[in-house]
């Protein structure tokens, strides 16, 4: 397992280095994030064995189709672009289709622009990834079914939202062979975005343990992105480390 950080600035890139992670994970937020990235030397940063991936901007009024046409479109593929410069060959994306809240008129919109961009990017050889929010796993698999080859960022904080148990469990269950990146982070449950808190991991009421054990017994074994506070990566990274390892040795008896 591959094990990174966020990534807001070059000397974030240097404390993951520094501190034995794997790859960062460089947060294309806005049109100062990607002016900033597309001038720096990232081959002289990153050096030859560190990795970047990406993940691109908010998605802004979720069910505004003037958003999503004229402002959330062109800045994705804008990001597509800034993440072709930085080497980085995976892109994480939000594009929220949860019909609970979105309509299905959106939700096909969406999908239109998700299967333009998803080409733009292979264009660029970039794999453009779709994070859950609050969908469940026949949500994402309805909103990637036009998708070639399509790709899932599991992100376990948000399955603990808006839903009675965490989602990870049946997007594991029935989309492990389109998971190919994860987010983790901890949470107490809740309604709304207010309640994404980005907790470390353990101080929150995320059963990892349980997810992790999901995820590795469907084979998964690849990057893992703490979605945390800088100060906060070690002592998760121990944490998520030690959970690992224990579903690891049992999952071999």
């Amino acid at each position: 397992m591959l094990l990174g950080g966020h990534v807001r600035k070059s000397d974030d890139i240097v404390f993951l280095k520094e501190n034995g992670f794997d790859f960062g994970e460089v947060v294309l937020k806005d049109i100062d994030a990607r002016h900033y990235w597309s001038g720096l030397d990232v081959h002289q940063l990153t050096g030859p064995d560190f990795r970047l991936i990406a993940h691109g901007p908010r998605e802004g009024d979720p069910t505004s189709l003037t958003n999503l046409w004229e402002n959330y479109h062109p800045a994705l593929r804008a990001t597509i672009d800034t993440t072709a410069l930085i080497n980085a060959n995976f892109l994480t994306v939000h594009l929220w289709m949860d019909p609970r809240y979105v309509s299905g008129h959106q939700i096909i919109e969406k999908k239109k622009a998700f299967k333009d961009l998803f080409l733009y990017a292979g264009s660029k050889g970039i794999t453009l990834s779709l994070e859950n929010l609050s969908e469940t796993a026949s949500n994402l698999a309805y909103a990637l079914d036009e998708i070639l080859s399509p790709s899932i960022t599991l992100d376990i904080g948000h399955g603990q939202l808006l839903t009675l148990s965490n989602t990870s469990f049946e997007i594991i269950a029935q989309l492990s062979g389109k998971i190919q990146h994860v987010h983790a982070h901890d949470n107490s449950g809740g309604k709304g975005v207010k309640d994404d808190l980005h907790l470390p991991i353990g101080d929150g009421i995320i059963d990892f343990e349980a997810v992790l054990k999901a995820l590795l017994a469907s084979g998964y074994n690849n990057t893992i992105t703490l979605e945390l506070k800088r100060h906060e990566l070690l002592v998760s990274r121990q944490r998520l480390v030690s959970i690992i390892e224990r579903v690891v040795a049992n999952l071999a008896t």
